[in-house]
């Protein structure tokens, strides 16, 4: 059993131009993570193989 709830991010949706991104999972080193929302300029990316949510460090330049 979990000690904590899991803490649900505010995602807006992802602009058209960018649902095809793939960033490297954190966790377990593969490129499977899938554009799943954005948090201000940062795309939010979740790994299909492991489930972890993470953003890259570096923001993509703008959203048209």
């Amino acid at each position: 059993m979990r000690k904590y709830k899991p803490i649900e991010l505010k995602l807006s949706p992802v602009p058209a131009e960018f649902l095809a991104e793939t960033a490297v999972c954190p966790v377990c080193d593969q490129n499977y993570g899938v554009a799943i929302g954005r948090m201000g300029l940062r795309l939010v990316f979740q790994c299909a193989k492991c489930k972890v949510k993470f953003h890259r460090l570096a923001r993509v330049e703008q959203f048209a």
